[in-house]
């Protein structure tokens, strides 16, 4: 038995491997920033109470980080699977058997029936050489799938944190543009019922009643558009925080008003982005996987050699099953060659190959889109941020043309027609402005999204992020 074990050992240290070299594009290209400072609890710069509270729900509630969660134990649970392949296998077996031979078996020579017993109890010992380093394979392939499903997970938190924002952010707009429409179809309400009666009593003309009244049916219509438009975004918030059925279908949600500053977020792009981005780390790491399993597949064109051995009790009677007289040991070996399979091993590697050949391509093209996202979310920050001033000088100037019309059409030097013009200038003014605040809101949250939102890259990531996913509540689990 401990030149078995010993065996084991000197071939599991020196078996070799068929896994190919692993030839990674090199990502090179010009850093023009410092490092990549990013807090991992970046939304809390915002300084909203209503949006910190909605992020923590998401990381509760969520089911699409909850499936990512599961996805992460599956793996792990694949782990330990492949691992446990690497080492024997030791059973308890026991087993008892009565028999009875008839009268013509051949050999019995007795004439009469035959009665036996067989009792066996031991342990059993299973073990496949891992002579072309086949097990070793697939579990670095696992470990490296392992990674992968830890990077998805933080990839789809930072997402869906993101989302989370960037919904929140356009609900808020949302809801003030419905304000902003409110008040004006309260205004066209107030002009149209002044107008209608001075055409009542005929001191107006049918073509200004016309007027006053599709300027009320054309506000009411964007009002009614806006609260509309106001509860798809509830209700995509609903299903990114909620768990309740009753708060998706009778709770509102409060809002703050985003309050405009300057961020300090990086301005360029690290030198360190290429460990920054979670999604980046899960598709290098799934590419790793798929080589590995090209080594796996080449293995099945070489013979396999598995041992086994026995070492425990036997007796035809049950009282002298543990005596020294019945003490048995076997030890074993199986040899197995591939001869003629009509293809089949070398379609598999094919298989294996071509997966690695799209994994390949998945990780230059995660490259490619999160270099295009960083140049976008930068250029955008930039453009918006200067669009800003240009939005609040057009919204006051607008807003000083409605005052002096107003003035003018209640005195009579100016007609309705121009009165109402300025009117709807300056609440599309008002919507404008709106929509690039929080315009800039969400080109922030773009760029802290593109440079990977805080995440680490660290030997301890995987502790790190199953101690973070705690907090999901998973009620339906026994």
């Amino acid at each position: 038995m401990k030149f078995l074990i010993s065996l084991i050992l000197i071939i599991f240290f020196s078996a070799c491997t068929l896994t190919p070299n692993l030839k990674i594009m090199d990502a090179n290209f010009t850093a023009n920033s410092s490092e990549n400072n990013i807090s991992k609890e970046w939304w809390l710069q915002f300084n909203d109470k209503n949006l910190n509270e909605l992020v923590d729900l998401a990381l509760k509630n969520n089911s699409d980080l909850k499936i990512a969660f599961i996805n992460m134990e599956q793996s792990l649970a694949q782990l330990g699977i492949s691992f446990s392949d690497l080492l024997p296998k030791l059973d308890g077996t026991a087993s008892a058997l009565r028999s009875k031979n008839s009268i013509n078996m051949p050999n019995n020579q007795t004439g009469n029936f035959i009665y036996g017993n067989d009792f066996k109890m031991g342990l059993s010992l299973s073990y496949e050489l891992d002579i072309w380093g086949k097990y070793r394979a697939t579990y670095l392939s696992q470990r490296s799938a392992f990674k992968a499903s830890v990077y998805d997970y933080e990839a789809s938190r930072l997402s869906i944190i993101s989302s989370v924002t960037q919904t929140y952010f356009n609900y808020a707009n949302a809801c003030e543009n419905e304000k902003a429409l409110e008040n004006a179809y309260n205004i066209a309400k107030d002009i149209y019922n002044i107008n209608y009666e001075k055409y009542k009593v005929g001191a107006l003309g049918e073509y200004e009643y016309s007027q006053a009244k599709a300027n009320l049916e054309n506000t009411a219509l964007k009002f009614n558009e806006a609260k509309l438009n106001k509860e798809n975004y509830l209700k995509i918030l609903k299903i990114l925080v909620a768990d309740d059925l009753n708060d998706i279908l009778y709770q509102g949600q409060e809002f703050k008003p985003f309050d405009f500053k300057d961020f300090e977020i990086p301005n360029g792009i690290s030198s360190e982005i290429l460990l920054s981005r979670p999604d980046i780390g899960a598709s290098l790491e799934k590419l790793i996987q798929q080589n590995y399993l090209v080594g796996v597949a080449r293995t099945a064109f070489l013979p396999s050699i598995s041992l086994t051995g026995f070492y425990g009790f036997e007796s035809k009677d049950l009282d002298t099953l543990v005596k020294n007289g019945s003490k048995a040991w076997n030890v074993g070996g199986n040899f197995l060659m591939p001869i003629f399979h009509w293809g089949e091993i070398y379609k598999n590697l094919d298989l294996t190959k071509l997966s690695k050949d799209k994994a390949f391509i998945n990780y230059e093209n995660t490259l490619k889109t999160a270099f295009s996202e960083i140049r976008y979310a930068l250029i955008s920050r930039k453009n918006i941020n200067l669009q800003f001033n240009n939005a609040l000088a057009n919204k006051e100037s607008y807003k000083r043309i409605y005052e002096i019309s107003k003035e003018r059409y209640e005195v009579g030097s100016i007609s309705l027609q121009d009165y109402l013009k300025a009117h709807t200038d300056y609440l599309n003014s008002q919507i404008s402005f709106n929509n690039t605040r929080y315009n800039y809101a969400n080109s922030v949250v773009e760029v802290i999204k593109s440079l990977g939102g805080g995440f680490k890259k660290s030997d301890d990531l995987s502790k790190e992020t199953l101690k973070d996913a705690k907090v999901l509540n998973l009620p339906f689990r026994d």
